[in-house]
């Protein structure tokens, strides 16, 4: 019963610690993810006009927002 307990517990912790592993690398993920989105929301203006190109329109950006917004919640909204 001593050789179960201490095997359930160890399986316990390593499931604890993969898990961990997979949160901190998600985590990490998300960071690089946002600095890169930032990084280049600042570039816009000077992208757009060095290679001449349209900037996305404000009604575009809305349009985007919604569709991800819409993707990102669970079915029938919120409550």
């Amino acid at each position: 019963m001593k050789t179960l307990a201490h095997t359930v517990l160890f399986v316990l912790t390593v499931l604890e610690l993969t898990l961990g592993l997979v949160a901190g690398t998600v985590a990490l993920l998300s960071l690089i993810t946002e600095t890169i989105a930032r990084a280049v929301a600042g570039l816009d203006d000077r992208f757009a006009r060095r290679f001449r190109l349209a900037r996305v329109s404000p009604k575009l950006r809305k349009e985007l927002a919604d569709v991800l917004y819409g993707i990102a919640t669970p079915a029938g909204g919120t409550r």
